[in-house]
């Protein structure tokens, strides 16, 4: 009961993928909410992500292996991660990451193949979320409003955290929520040849030191769209047995709409 799922882009997939792999990018199916006037995407319904497992043939007592690559050390891991907490929230609890990337596989020389692997549909239900996944925008404003009791961290780069860059039209304001610790998801990876591996755990633990986050406190993660907050969610998870990290599914799409929810610019996080 192993599937070997490719989040990279579909076009990406038909130029060549693992054998035996299927598609299911970070950017697809179980991300079909959209934001009204934006263009952004959010964890898509129950319905929806159990329409889109059934369809892909998975089961939630499969166990899957994620895979992305790229050129970017925070996409290579996070549009794996991303793929993988919205299968953990929906219900299946064995899902792993494949360290390297597609890129590392081929150096290795290891099968690939250009056709489109089908599985056979199943019907796939969702029982109940898991918990320890997403949380949302009311649970964002309790945490603003009680720093001393929760964390919150900005997976973006600086120049998005600090407000600098202002660019990106999905968001009504620029800058970071109050009280977030900026750590940008590619302070996770190291290059290797032409592809990223995770760090060693004992360089990620002096990553979070550097950074004042504190893994025996509780964690909101956000970036723009829950794409780069699922790294910290994943690395918290994987490398060091903590269950108290949340993705904030709106993250800055959402909250830079919401009044209740404090918005600053700046390097530092008040």
């Amino acid at each position: 009961n192993v599937v070997i799922v490719d989040a990279r882009d579909y076009k990406s997939y038909l130029e060549s993928h693992v054998k035996g792999a299927i598609s299911l990018p970070s950017t697809g199916d179980l991300f079909a909410m959209r934001f009204p006037g934006v263009k952004a995407r959010s964890i898509a319904s129950n319905t929806q992500i159990e329409k889109a497992l059934s369809r892909l043939g998975i089961k939630p007592d499969d166990t899957v292996i994620v895979y992305a690559g790229g050129k970017k050390a925070a996409f290579f891991l996070t549009n794996a991660t991303r793929v993988m907490l919205a299968l953990y929230w929906a219900g299946i609890k064995n899902v792993y990451y494949m360290n390297g990337g597609y890129q590392k596989w081929v150096d290795e020389k290891r099968p690939i193949q250009k056709t489109v692997t089908k599985l056979p549909p199943t019907h796939f239900v969702i029982e109940h979320n898991n918990t320890n996944a997403y949380c949302f925008s009311n649970f964002v404003i309790w945490g603003v409003n009680n720093l001393n009791k929760i964390q919150i961290v900005d997976a973006r780069p600086l120049d998005q955290y600090t407000g600098a860059l202002i660019s990106d039209k999905r968001l009504a304001k620029h800058g970071h929520i109050k009280g977030a610790i900026d750590l940008p998801a590619s302070n996770y990876m190291e290059k290797v040849d032409n592809y990223y591996i995770l760090k060693p755990k004992t360089q990620i633990e002096e990553v979070f030191k550097k950074d004042g986050i504190n893994l025996n406190k509780p964690i909101i993660s956000y970036c723009n769209t829950a794409r780069l907050g699922s790294g910290l969610w994943f690395v918290a998870n994987a490398l060091f047995n903590d269950k108290l990290v949340w993705v904030y599914n709106g993250s800055m799409v959402s909250a830079s709409r919401n009044p209740e929810i404090p918005i600053v610019k700046g390097n530092k996080p008040l």
